[in-house]
């Protein structure tokens, strides 16, 4: 076993174990002096806040000053854009033949599709390939193309191209492969390709290396010289833009003589999906496109949709991109991790609705199981540390008795707690090398500098804030020191405190069915449009009540009126006194028994006599 430990703040797991037995713990402010709340110490940062730009906002859109606040704090800075991110539709979208490579790509379809030439779509193991493989299969069997998909094995053949499929590809009769969320680093395996007949078309939306691959054509949005607008797509975006080119090149050539042409909203169901499940952020296109695949997601008309919105519990209704997030993506993410994806896409592609229900029953099992094993490593990684951490040095840590399918969950687990970039490693002890997974913190770009520590590594890839490895054993403690020696000279002490960016101070008074209403416009949620995050000081906190597996429930009394509010996995850890609380929340409603009530989302709490970092 290898360790490189780090020291982080004590009292962040020193109380960890103080567990309820009771489902359900009262306790009244008004007969207990004490409330155990389960939140660290947090900098609040109330962003600035803009009123002249907010009453331009508020005056040209017929928007509330508050809401026009909170489009200036998501960085838009004209009405132009303002305008567009509340009211643009899919007519709105990029051209997709702005996308370099993209007419290339299309003309060899085209070609591939009259000559009948067998096309294989190679995808990557996460929901955001398992969803890019399914829009292109799904739209390729559409218009009679011979399609194939071949999705690697996690453990057995790793991210990305692997020359033995390749093999076995060009054995099943491909002459054209297109690859989805991968490739744009595969030089070697592309090279094998090219010298076996095989044509590659890389749809991909990772950071290109300097050298790109040798592929017949390449749609990557960050590639040099591409001019295409927006650069964060995810890999399923990628490839619904390729799905978009060709179904306008095949109108315009009149493929469609006695039918109309796939109606492609049908598809934007998995482009939701893959699109939150990656992380990338939610603006511009990305925003566009999740906001109507939601649309199609609440519908589930695909019958695999329908079957894992039972399994996981999903309630009836308008589906949220938290719902995708944690009740559907994780489910046939498990797949990937834990066994083969290959469950997961044919759960998206069956059309048999009996068959559906047992794929759904299979990912919800394997579901399971690897809670069981993020659990298990999770705790052991913390246990590596004997419950301390240094703010000085960000975590690596590695273990032959780790699954390297689920380590990048745990990583995020780790970065949770500690607020650390975290590394995790799996070690093959056969092989000698180790498959680590990357999460880092605000500030601490991976990539980057992961590619400082290139001469250490076999390969890497990923993004700022996630990222994959793999790594000679004999190099993971020089590696540790360099990726150490890195956070040092660009982290400073105040960076490794967590922080909540604040949307603005708001009395609780000022809330109304119609304020949140309107903030609700902003939806979808999520990395680079948060939810609107407010803070009230100088309340009074009426009572608690500890409810579920550890979560906070409390009553705020103010002006007369009482207000609910409740903290997800609060429920133990640090103590307030009867003091003046000040609340860090997210506004929004509560449907109960068909009573529908406004209720705050708790981010953090903090005494009133405490001072704001």
């Amino acid at each position: 076993m290898i360790i490189f430990p780090c020291i982080f703040h004590r009292r962040c797991i020193q109380q960890k174990s103080q567990h309820r037995k009771t489902n359900s713990t009262a306790i009244s402010t008004r007969k207990n002096k004490e409330l155990i709340v389960n939140t660290r110490r947090k900098r609040w940062l109330i962003k600035e806040q803009n009123q002249t730009q907010s009453k331009i906002f508020s005056q040209s859109l017929h928007i509330s000053p508050l809401v026009s606040q909170l489009l200036i704090n998501r960085g838009l800075t004209t009405i132009e854009e303002a305008d567009y991110f509340l009211h643009a539709t899919l007519k709105d979208l990029h051209s997709p033949l702005i996308m370099k490579d993209t007419d290339k790509a299309v003309q060899r379809l085209i070609t591939a599709i009259n000559n009948r030439e067998k096309i294989c779509i190679y995808g990557d193991y996460d929901v955001d390939g398992i969803t890019a493989t399914a829009v292109l299969v799904l739209f390729l069997r559409e218009i009679q193309a011979d399609v194939f998909y071949y999705l690697p094995h996690r453990i057995e053949e790793g991210y990305g191209l692997d020359i033995d499929a390749l093999k076995k590809i060009k054995h099943k009769g491909a002459h054209l492969l297109i690859t989805v969320d991968c490739g744009i680093a595969d030089n070697e395996a592309i090279q094998f390709a090219r010298s076996h007949n095989l044509d590659v078309i890389v749809t991909d939306h990772h950071q290109p290396p300097e050298i790109l691959p040798p592929a017949y054509a390449i749609l990557n949005p960050k590639q040099p010289n591409c001019k295409f607008p927006f650069k964060e797509l995810a890999g399923v975006g990628v490839a619904f833009n390729l799905v978009m080119a060709l179904r306008r090149e095949l109108r315009q050539r009149g493929f469609w003589k006695r039918a109309e042409p796939p109606n492609l909203k049908q598809y934007l169901d998995l482009v939701a999906l893959g699109t939150i499940a990656d992380i990338v952020p939610l603006i511009d296109e990305n925003r566009l496109l999740v906001k109507y695949g939601l649309a199609e997601l609440s519908k589930a008309e695909r019958p695999g949709i329908r079957a894992l919105k039972a399994v996981s519990a999903t309630p009836d209704g308008p589906i949220t991109s938290d719902m995708v997030a944690f009740r559907l993506a994780p489910r046939i993410n498990a797949s990937g991790r834990v066994s083969t994806a290959t469950t997961g896409l044919e759960l998206l592609l069956t059309t048999d609705c009996v068959e559906a229900q047992r794929l759904a029953r299979k990912l919800n099992e394997e579901n399971s199981r690897r809670q069981q094993l993020e659990k298990s490593i999770t705790e052991e990684a913390k246990a590596m540390i004997n419950g301390e951490a240094d703010a000085n040095r960000p975590l690596v840590l590695a273990s032959p008795r780790w699954h390297q399918g689920v380590i990048g969950i745990c990583a995020s687990r780790m970065v949770e707690e500690y607020y650390l970039p975290t590394i995790l490693i799996a070690i093959d002890e056969a092989t000698g090398h180790g498959k680590g997974s990357a999460r880092s913190i605000y500030g601490f770009e991976l990539y980057g500098v992961l590619k400082q520590c290139a001469s250490l590594l076999t390969s890497f890839g990923g993004h700022r804030q996630a990222a994959g490895l793999t790594i000679p054993v004999d190099n993971i403690q020089a590696f540790a020191q360099r990726f150490t020696e890195i956070f040092r000279d660009v982290m400073r002490e105040e960076d490794v405190v967590p922080h909540l960016e604040i949307d603005a101070e708001l009395p609780l008074d000022a809330l109304s069915d119609e304020l949140i209403e309107e903030i609700e416009k902003l939806a979808p949620f999520g990395t680079a449009n948060p939810e609107p995050l407010f803070c009230s000081t100088e309340l009074k906190l009426y009572s608690a009540m500890i409810v579920g597996n550890g979560h906070l429930k409390l009553k705020i009394k103010e002006g007369g009126c009482f207000y609910d509010a409740i903290g997800f996995n609060m429920g133990s850890a640090s103590t307030l006194n009867d003091e003046a609380i000040r609340l860090a929340f997210v506004p929004q409603f509560n449907v109960w028994q068909g009573v529908k009530n406004i209720q705050l989302k708790l981010k953090d709490i903090q005494i009133s006599s405490h001072n704001i970092v």
